[in-house]
């Protein structure tokens, strides 16, 4: 099987020290992150090997929970609702983790919508009782941890390539 390689954008020819005046700010000059001084990302810069995955975490999320549901109902664990959440939790976890911030809430809301849909109600009908508003508040609980476990370890990454750079 044959696999797929994203290619990598070609990087321009390094600037010799001497072409910059003495003096002259160096706009564009990338730092760490491949990111310039004021924000926008460097010209020639590669981007992080994730942000595909962390754009396609969302979609990916949704067919993996579609799946999670079948499987529950076909094997009939769909009437243990606090063992289904419990995956669905971990699940959510996990997808939140990939994705990015930003789309987290996004996350908790399509695995709150096949949990309850179809899990807890099985005919696809939300609702808002007791049992679904518990199962919220968990898989948005589920979410923020995903989210704030993948901030921690882009920060620790962060943190070692600025140490990385400037020894």
């Amino acid at each position: 099987m044959a696999a797929l390689h994203h290619p990598l954008p070609a990087r321009p020819p390094a600037t010799p020290k001497a072409a910059h005046a003495p003096g002259a700010p160096r706009t564009g000059r990338a730092v760490a992150g491949g990111r310039t001084a004021s924000g926008g990302r460097a010209l020639g810069a590669v981007p992080p090997v994730d942000e595909l995955g962390r754009d396609l975490a969302l979609p990916v999320g949704a067919a993996v929970t579609a799946v999670a549901v079948t499987a529950l109902l076909v094997t009939g664990q769909a009437g243990h609702l606090w063992l289904s959440l419990a995956a669905f939790a971990l699940l959510t976890v996990a997808i939140a983790a990939a994705a990015r911030p930003r789309l987290v809430p996004a996350v908790v809301l399509v695995s709150w919508m096949f949990f309850d849909g179809f899990v807890v109600h099985q005919r696809a009908e939300l609702a808002w009782q007791q049992t679904d508003r518990t199962s919220l508040w968990v898989l948005a609980g589920a979410g923020l941890a995903g989210a704030v476990c993948a901030a921690a370890v882009r920060g620790v990454r962060a943190a070692r390539t600025v140490r990385g750079g400037a020894g």
